[in-house]
């Protein structure tokens, strides 16, 4: 007899420690996401994640509202698969706010052969209108490669994300500007582009989206055209010039010339122009009330050896080897010829940027920089604050150069864009302070 309950002890003790430990009698719930930042237009299908490590038996979601209450998505099966995504519609329902509540349960024996259950809710923020945005102020015209001003009013309760869009592509940053939902922006037609459209883009949190027009007039003549310029690469440059930089730029150097030129020309330049676009892409005001720009003459008396935007077609031994755009100015006068600040602004770079040599960057305020390259000395440190007529640097022959020469480029929020416009003082006033003026006149009627 004894023996008989010491066999039953023992049946006992081995059917509850299968059923503690057996994977089957598993006691952990299915996990379950919401992905939702707690607002909702009942248009975007709310996405939902659950998980379970041994499977899903079921779910089920339902929807809850002042006088509404709806099951609006479930499902059973003996085995859901270990991972389910929904997502689910939401009713167009009048209401304020709405309750989600999802229930799962997983496919284990637990809880006698009922499985684990899991239940999350959340409170969704209804909001189905679109944000307010419209055009106060813009630049007339722009050209290829060019730059101008827009300002703008976005309004809404709550708002998430403005920005101007230009060619479905070119995300410019918008700042505070003068008072409570206005805001201004500094914007570029790229130089790669031949086309140009600009539109303001307005976002709230529930997924509500406004894009207006900005209307510009473009500008196609004059230095708004692509020029094609013929180079000729020799040995000596290949072995002198562009086979130093790729050495200092931490580059394994080809034995093959072509294939020097051509990676320094090429894939450097994309690496240093990355650098140049990371370089220029922040802005660092947190509200604009007014803005001001002298015409920018860092080399004074100096002559223009080359212009923006052109395409340069580079020739080893009467053949075409490879091509690139120029995306700034070079200003010649003499070795080591001083370069003068133009305009008040911070430096935020000097260092060697590859085929750009010894390379400053300089903001201006509203998304603006300006560049200066192949220096053969940096005066000015990162940190100082530039003041108009100071000396910052002097030039140089650093880099994938022929000679001594500025190289000057203008930036707006990592865009280069066509110098001469910058250097001229009737076009800024025109073109960007009187418009920025009026705008403000209008707000604070």
């Amino acid at each position: 007899m004894k023996k008989l309950w010491i066999l039953i002890l023992i049946v006992i003790a081995g059917v509850v420690g299968f059923i503690y430990f057996s994977p089957m009698f598993e006691k952990e719930p299915p996990k379950i996401k919401i992905i939702t930042n707690g607002y909702t237009n009942l248009q975007k299908p709310v996405k939902i994640i659950i998980t379970d490590n041994r499977g899903i038996k079921s779910y089920e979601v339902l929807l809850k509202a002042q006088n509404f209450e709806e099951v609006i998505a479930k499902s059973a099966s003996p085995n859901l698969g270990k991972k389910v995504v929904l997502n689910v519609k939401l009713p167009n329902i009048d209401a304020k706010q709405v309750q989600l509540t999802v229930t799962a349960t997983d496919t284990s024996k637990w809880h006698f052969f009922r499985g684990n259950t899991a239940k999350k809710s959340v409170i969704l923020i209804v909001d189905k209108t679109v944000p307010d945005a419209e055009v106060v102020n813009n630049s007339y015209a722009i050209g290829r490669g060019g730059s101008a001003v827009a300002i703008v009013k976005v309004t809404d309760d709550n708002l998430k994300d403005k920005y101007i869009l230009v060619d479905n592509k070119y995300r410019f940053n918008l700042i505070p500007f003068v008072k409570k939902g206005y805001y201004i922006a500094l914007i570029a037609w790229p130089y790669n582009e031949s086309n140009f459209n600009a539109e303001l883009v307005a976002i709230d949190k529930a997924g509500n989206k406004t894009q207006t027009h900005i209307p510009y007039y473009w500008r196609t003549r004059g230095i708004y055209k692509v020029k094609n310029k013929k180079l000729k690469i020799n040995d000596w440059f290949i072995q002198n010039v562009a086979k130093r930089v790729l050495i200092k730029s931490g580059m394994k150097v080809p034995s093959n010339p072509v294939k020097i030129f051509k990676l320094e020309n090429e894939t450097l330049r994309k690496i240093n122009e990355k650098e140049l676009y990371n370089l220029t892409r922040k802005i660092y005001d947190k509200k604009i009330d007014t803005f001001y720009i002298n015409r920018f003459d860092p080399l004074p008396g100096s002559a223009v050896e080359a212009g923006f935007m052109e395409l340069r077609h580079y020739y080893y031994k009467g053949k075409q080897i490879s091509t690139a755009f120029h995306k700034g100015m070079d200003l010649a006068k003499i070795k080591h010829a001083k370069v003068y600040a133009c305009n008040l602004g911070n430096v935020v770079a000097e260092k060697y940027i590859g085929i750009y040599g010894n390379t400053m960057v300089v903001y201006h305020k509203l998304g603006l920089y300006t560049t200066y390259s192949h220096l053969s000395e940096f005066i000015a440190k990162v940190g100082d604050k530039l003041r108009k007529g100071e000396v910052i640097a002097r030039t140089g022959a650093t880099g994938g150069v022929f000679g001594d020469h500025l190289h000057f480029g203008v930036y707006i929020q990592g865009i280069p864009v066509q110098p001469r416009e910058w250097m001229d003082p009737r076009w800024i006033r025109i073109n960007i302070i009187n418009i920025i003026k009026n705008a403000k006149r209008t707000i604070l009627q």
